[in-house]
């Protein structure tokens, strides 16, 4: 009987185990999924949906970013748009730092570049909201 005892306490702890990894990776697969839709929304120039999915700090930039292209003469803002719409998001690597807490690393590259440009993305929950937002963008040479 202790052996059977033994057994299924050995038992459970494999299936909480894997029960926890599960959730955990669960959590990451959200936070690169938001870290995607973000580079795609951002990167093609989508500022209101790339606003949405961010902290208020990084909202403003993206907002800044929106405004800048809207200041440009028509012309330019046509090529601008042009490249954006062929802009291509390769998803590299994601680290987990913590349980809340994921940086996603990119390579973006536009139509007729050779070379892509590398951006990090972390991401983090955010209890209050119930949610993941990118807090930190970085363009990474």
């Amino acid at each position: 009987m202790k052996r059977k005892g033994q057994f299924f306490t050995v038992m459970t702890a494999i299936f909480a185990a894997a029960v926890l990894q599960g959730c955990s990776g669960g959590s990451v697969k959200d936070a690169r999924e938001l870290a995607e839709n973000f580079v795609n929304a951002f990167y093609s120039a989508n500022y209101e949906a790339a606003a949405g999915m961010c902290s208020s700090e990084l909202e403003q930039m993206v907002l800044d970013t929106r405004s800048v292209i809207d200041s440009l003469p028509p012309a330019a803002q046509a090529e601008f748009m042009e490249l954006s719409n062929g802009m291509q998001a390769h998803t590299l690597e994601v680290h987990e730092w913590t349980r809340d807490s994921v940086t996603v690393d990119f390579d973006i590259i536009y139509p007729g570049e050779i070379e892509p440009m590398k951006t990090s993305l972390t991401v983090v929950w955010v209890p209050e909201t119930d949610c993941w937002q990118v807090v930190y963008a970085q363009e990474r040479m």
